[in-house]
């Protein structure tokens, strides 16, 4: 990606995480502004190893185009969950991200789980990834719309990871959100595990073949 200009750009907004920050009531350091800056720099430059594969594989598997030419992605160091709209990713839990490798990957993780909920939100109703996902609901494969939600976000994400680092990655991704994760996210990728949903690119087309 060194040539090339990003798709996902990492910002820091300071009126946004002030916001945040007032709202949780938080006390942060006189820095935090000058950290939050230098992080949203840093995890651009990861991002940018990954980003073309990552993109490649999302219009492989929910069968869209991404046409888009930038999608500001906030970085929050004080949030406890990231959110796909508007798209923000929370550093919060990978304190040592500038020299803990699996930190990195864990903000590579969140992100494209992210973006796997983006680009079905920003797409027609008409294509394959909705239609899946209705499918999914129709046959209450799990018992609420957010389990059925995150079946196919997570099989998504666990398929992606597992293309770029590596099946066992998935593996053990998956099997950390069913140990660590809440009810949610644990049932759902419990039932991924469960149903032998593959942990790679076919892992939607196999979905949809057999549910």
């Amino acid at each position: 990606m060194s040539n090339k200009k990003s798709l996902i750009n990492f910002t820091y907004s300071y009126p946004y995480e002030q916001s945040l920050i007032r709202f949780a009531k938080l006390k942060v350091p006189d820095d935090h502004d000058k950290k939050g800056l230098e992080v949203a720099t840093f995890v651009q430059k990861i991002w940018n190893k990954y980003e073309e594969d990552v993109i490649s594989l999302f219009e492989e598997m929910y069968k869209i185009q991404i046409d888009e030419k930038n999608i500001e992605a906030f970085i929050s160091l004080v949030l406890s969950n990231s959110y796909s709209h508007p798209l923000t990713i929370s550093i919060k839990h990978q304190v040592k991200i500038k020299t803990n490798k699996r930190h990195q990957r864990a903000f590579i993780y969140t992100t494209i789980h992210e973006l796997a909920h983006y680009f079905i939100y920003t797409r027609s109703k008409k294509e394959f990834c909705h239609t899946l996902l209705n499918k999914i609901i129709k046959r209450k494969i799990l018992n609420t719309t957010g389990e059925n939600l995150h079946f196919l976000i997570q099989a998504v994400e666990f398929g992606i990871i597992g293309e770029i680092f590596g099946v066992g990655y998935a593996d053990f991704a998956r099997n950390y959100v069913i140990k660590n994760y809440s009810d949610e996210y644990k049932n759902s990728a419990k039932a991924l595990l469960d149903n032998n949903i593959p942990l790679d690119k076919t892992c939607l087309e196999y979905i949809n073949n057999h549910f």
